[in-house]
């Protein structure tokens, strides 16, 4: 078979069968609360996160503004774990004999549904980009009570401060798999 047919024949397959994520089939993107997050992919310790193993960690609390189509301006605070300390604690799996291979990686965040987000790893690391982004399990109130997030947004939520509208801020997150750019 020639590389065109091959081609032809892949393309078919995708039409005919439906294309799913890598890794994820079809009938996982049902919806629901997210219960948690796994880290996995190119690293070196695959971990699952909790919201009460997350409140296990070094947190921190941000509070993030963005515009959202059906609410206007939107301005809540949060409590999570730096997406990087999660990151650096699954410990990603870098190639020695290519310069700065860190800078190559990037993530596939996913929710329940989904929604797939992609941030490079150099946006959060603190050399590069340094951009603070958390896994947040928790939300401040008008009082100043803390309260676990809701259903409308998971057990565990990304948030990337600094997004004018929000698109990166995942409800449900799930799972987050590092790779590597080819």
């Amino acid at each position: 078979m020639t590389p065109f047919n091959f081609r032809q024949l892949a393309l078919i397959s995708l039409l005919i069968i439906g294309y799913a994520p890598l890794g994820q089939a079809a009938s996982s993107c049902l919806g629901g609360v997210s219960s948690g997050v796994r880290i996995g992919g190119a690293v070196l310790h695959p971990k699952s996160f909790s919201p009460t193993s997350l409140a296990e960690h070094q947190t921190t609390k941000m509070t993030v503004s963005y515009y959202s189509g059906s609410a206007g301006l939107v301005t809540k605070t949060f409590i999570g774990v730096p997406l990087y300390d999660l990151i650096t604690e699954a410990a990603v799996i870098t190639d020695a004999t290519r310069k700065n291979d860190m800078l190559r990686k990037y993530l596939v965040m996913n929710a329940t549904d989904c929604y797939q987000v992609i941030v490079a790893l150099a946006e959060i690391l603190p050399a590069t980009g340094g951009q603070q982004a958390i896994v947040a399990f928790a939300t401040v109130d008008a009082t100043g009570a803390i309260l676990p997030l809701d259903d409308t947004e998971g057990a565990v939520k990304l948030i990337m401060p600094g997004d004018k509208t929000g698109g990166r801020d995942m409800f449900h997150l799930s799972s987050i798999v590092v790779r590597s750019a080819p």
